[in-house]
């Protein structure tokens, strides 16, 4: 018999991509709802938590609580009707440098990242609202493409 509770956290899929002559290790982003566990790294950054927090946060998803939800992941260079999976960098297998910049206004956290010495590959922004937070991770190198999360704690 199997449950009809969905897994919010899930394994991922491992592609490698020449950007700028460059190879990157990637990943592939679900569109929405559901996670993996190499995004666990682009929010424990601006959150400042530990990815088991994060995934215990997810995982309370199964449990009707909505404490971080990802509203969409999109690449920009695509239309709406011809969908195409995003893919990030997997901060973990490529050599990574940050440059973090000052926030204005309700940003709390804003940091560009370099992957693989491509400058600027990647920027990823915290906005701070009163009921939630708003974490929005975009892709600038390549493609372009965006992801963008709730956090509600």
């Amino acid at each position: 018999m199997s449950s009809s509770i969905p897994e919010f956290l899930r394994t991922s899929v491992k592609v490698k991509e020449v950007v700028n002559d460059v190879e990157i290790v990637s990943f592939k982003v679900p569109p929405h709802k559901f996670f993996v566990n190499e995004e666990l790294a682009y929010l424990s950054i601006p959150l400042n938590i530990d990815e088991k927090t994060l995934a215990n946060k997810i995982n309370e998803l199964k449990l009707g609580r909505k404490t971080i939800e990802k509203l969409y992941a999109i690449r920009l260079d695509e239309e709406a009707w011809h969908y195409r999976e995003l893919e990030l960098p997997d901060l973990y297998s490529n050599n990574i440098d940050g440059t973090p910049m000052e926030g204005k206004g309700n940003i709390t956290y804003s940091l560009y990242i370099h992957i693989n010495g491509i400058e600027n590959f990647l920027k990823i922004v915290a906005f701070k609202y009163t009921s939630y937070i708003e974490i929005d991770v975009m892709r600038l190198a390549g493609y372009r493409g965006i992801v963008r999360y709730l956090i509600h704690f």
